[in-house]
């Protein structure tokens, strides 16, 4: 593109947020937009930077809500083998995608907005950021649940925060039977006329940042810098799934009969199969504990009357045959006895980790299919 077909360019996609670098004296901005420095993001990258490797060889890296790409193609000039940035609004990936271009800077481009983000949309990714992001948020805990789903280690997240010097210390406080420690999370409301994709919904309190993030799943949460009403967050993911306390409410399954009976005789064999897979959080493991097994994930089923009165709870299972990542899937197969006494019933299927939990019961959903057992 000539000089003046880059300017040209830059004038239709604008306004622009980020100041990108396109050589030969060419910037994509060249004004403030909403009284943010004109030289920005380079303020945060100063020290975001800092907390990537220098080189990202072989790396893989999510920007989620990437604007024009700042973040996303210093990434790619640090060698990371793959970079991906999504952003919910079309102009934005626009821009990115003209950047790229200008630049020449293989990092791909997607609109996608945070709820839709998981191991299956995008995969999964060495390093994920979240810069600028938390605050326009509705949904927090599910856009940091998506963003713990993506992220193999290692999340950064820059954020507005509560002023500090109004926010109020945490305390404890007896909810029910236990002392609970309270955050301070503060609400924004909005003018009416603004749009939504601009809103300022919450701003946390530091504490109620890093709990939020602990609950989440990290492992490690490290605040690294918190001035001027922002703040740097450190997320790493430093212990298996299966060994944390939390895992239980990451275990999420989808579950699809393939082959089953509506009908039987007493106390024949039924043969079910059915497509598994993990579309929560934490690794499924096969075996569990070297020990005890404690942790072995297999798929379990209960027997019911059509009333939803309880025949037989735990009626059958069937082992995975490896462990199961998530976004991963297989086909099981799960031998039952019918039962004994003519009448409608339900078999119900749902996954469980042994001597830790059935999946229903940390949110997941199960699979509910009528039998009719003849005379």
């Amino acid at each position: 593109m000539t000089r003046e077909e880059i300017l040209a360019e830059l004038k239709r996609l604008g306004p622009w947020f980020h100041r990108i670098d396109l050589g030969g004296g060419i910037f994509t901005k060249t004004e403030s937009v909403m009284g943010e420095p004109i030289d920005h993001p380079l303020g945060p990258w100063q020290t975001i930077q800092k907390l990537l490797p220098p080189d990202l060889s072989g790396k893989t890296l999510l920007d989620v809500g990437c604007n024009a790409g700042f973040y996303a193609f210093e990434a790619k000039r640090r060698g990371a083998k793959r970079v991906l940035g999504v952003d919910g609004q079309r102009q934005h990936v626009r821009q990115g995608l003209f950047v790229r271009n200008v630049l020449g800077l293989d990092v791909e481009f997607r609109r996608l907005n945070v709820y839709e983000l998981n191991a299956r949309t995008v995969g999964q990714f060495d390093i994920t950021l979240a810069l600028g992001l938390l605050y326009h948020l509705k949904h927090p805990i599910l856009a940091l649940e998506n963003l713990y789903q993506v992220t193999k280690e290692l999340l950064i997240i820059e954020t507005a925060i509560m002023p500090p010097e109004r926010t109020p210390e945490s305390f404890a406080h007896p909810l029910g039977e236990k002392e609970m420690l309270l955050h301070s999370l503060a609400f924004v409301e909005n003018p009416t006329h603004a749009k939504e994709q601009v809103f300022n919904w919450f701003l946390p309190g530091v504490e109620s940042l890093k709990a939020l993030l602990r609950s989440t799943g990290f492992s490690e949460v490290e605040v690294v810098e918190a001035k001027n009403e922002r703040a740097i967050v450190v997320c790493r993911k430093t212990k298996p799934a299966i060994d944390d306390v939390d895992a239980p409410k990451h275990f999420v399954e989808e579950l699809k009969l393939e082959q089953g009976p509506h009908e039987c005789a007493p106390s024949s064999e039924l043969i079910f199969q059915l497509r598994v897979e993990n579309i929560g959080m934490a690794l499924w493991s096969a075996n569990g504990d070297d020990v005890t097994g404690k942790g072995a994930v297999f798929l379990g089923s209960h027997l019911l009357k059509d009333t939803e009165d309880e025949v037989d709870w735990d009626y059958g299972r069937a082992r995975l045959p490896s462990d199961l990542g998530p976004g991963s899937a297989t086909q099981l197969e799960i031998k039952l006895p019918a039962p004994q006494t003519p009448g409608k019933y339900i078999v119900e299927f749902d996954m469980v980790a042994e001597h830790v939990t059935w999946f229903e019961d940390h949110g997941s959903g199960t699979l509910r299919h009528e039998l009719i057992v003849k005379t």
